[in-house]
């Protein structure tokens, strides 16, 4: 699974990087909140999440190909100075339903990478390991000046260890194009 999680991320970043100028490329950067869900919402408490990435159209019907890392911070319910740190790496296709239009642009993404959960805990000891990990999420990208601002849902989860390392996230942020 480490493998097929290392593959999409770096298949998406090849793709990336073997796009021409000429593409309308795009970086992001965000963050929010995120909502421990499932065995991770029994220990841990409403954390934060930022993302950053890049993308690129495949072709002009509003498909996407992506590749973000993302880092989150969650404090464990009742116990000062235990944390549970997610992070990672995605790659993953967007579907914009107006593309290149005015106004308000709804999107909907899914994508799948590797997911490390690093507990650090002051009592316990540290612990750390990773799995395959997948995601999907709607938004709305909006103007605004002379950047793209951005708002939305998504939900994470990583099968690692026999437990689940789910959460939501409610994310918001700026995209930058790089090109038309």
């Amino acid at each position: 699974m480490k493998k097929l999680a290392t593959g999409c991320s770096l298949a998406a970043l090849g793709i990336l990087a073997l796009s021409t100028a000429a593409s309308a490329q795009f970086l992001f950067v965000g963050g929010g909140a995120s909502f421990p869900m499932s065995d991770y919402g029994d220990l841990a408490d409403t954390g934060f999440l930022v993302v950053g990435g890049g993308g690129i159209p495949l072709g002009e019907g509003g498909l996407n190909a992506l590749v973000e890392g993302f880092y989150g911070q969650n404090s464990h319910t009742g116990v000062d100075g235990d944390k549970t740190n997610p992070y990672g790496f995605m790659g993953g296709l967007e579907f914009d339903f107006n593309p290149g239009g005015e106004g308000v642009n709804p999107y909907v993404f899914g994508q799948a990478g590797i997911l490390w959960h690093k507990y650090s805990s002051d009592t316990f000891g540290d612990a750390s390991d990773s799995g395959f990990a997948y995601g999907a999420g709607a938004g709305l990208g909006f103007p605004l000046g002379g950047v793209n601002g951005w708002a939305e849902g998504r939900l994470m989860n990583a099968s690692i260890e026999d437990s689940n390392t789910m959460f939501a996230a409610i994310n918001v942020g700026i995209s930058i194009d790089l090109g038309d």
